[in-house]
């Protein structure tokens, strides 16, 4: 069994990708059935959208915020679809209006202006948790002073745009593999950070060799 340990406390990882069993040809497959957890499922799965590549773009948002944080970013009681789909709207805002529409079960959780239902039922809170909010909230720390971002030089806004780019509501907004890696986040912080590792481990090794 594997012990659990702090991301930060891990050092030089193996990291393993793996899908959830679902692999199609998007110009041959125009709706697949994805088995993607409910939790990681990008929007548009719910609302019986057809799903493009731009959905693992998604779900890798999803995980990234997991892997940073430690800890959900959707965070539910019952990983219900509603409740899913309420914690998207506290946390990313507004759904695009077809979504908005649809939704049958709206009115347990908003108002048709949009604000929460004053008579909720649910187990959980009914408050808005934006994305900055939940960011400051990883366990990180909390202030400017205490944050292990850099929050002065921009890190923890590159992050939100990162975050942001990777979970647009509407699939063709969000950001390709390609500009992922072209972000703010990736060529500023992220492959810097990588390359610093590299170099430490590089190092090391040698020194190893030369005793």
């Amino acid at each position: 069994m594997i012990p659990s340990l702090p991301a930060n406390e891990i050092s030089d990882p193996e990291v393993i990708i793996s899908d959830y069993g679902t692999s199609f040809i998007p110009t041959q497959t125009a709706s697949p059935t994805l088995h993607t957890p409910a939790l990681y499922a990008n929007p548009g799965d719910f609302f019986q959208e057809p799903v493009t590549p731009a959905a693992d773009v998604w779900t890798l948002g999803v995980n990234l915020y997991e892997v940073l944080g430690e800890r959900p970013l959707f965070e539910t009681f019952a990983c219900g679809r509603d409740d899913i789909i309420g914690e998207m709207v506290s946390t990313l805002g507004p759904l695009p209006a077809r979504w908005w529409n649809s939704w049958a079960n709206r009115g347990e959780f908003f108002e048709p202006n949009g604000e929460w239902v004053a008579d909720f039922h649910r187990i959980s809170m009914p408050m808005f948790r934006r994305l900055r909010q939940r960011l400051w909230d990883m366990g990180r720390g909390e202030t400017p002073e205490t944050c292990q971002w850099d929050v002065a030089g921009g890190e923890l806004q590159d992050l939100e745009d990162l975050l942001r780019g990777m979970m647009a509501f509407e699939p063709v907004e969000r950001l390709t593999a390609e500009q992922l890696m072209g972000s703010e986040y990736m060529t500023k912080w992220a492959l810097p950070a990588w390359e610093r590792q590299t170099r430490g481990k590089g190092s090391r090794q040698a020194s190893r060799y030369d005793i």
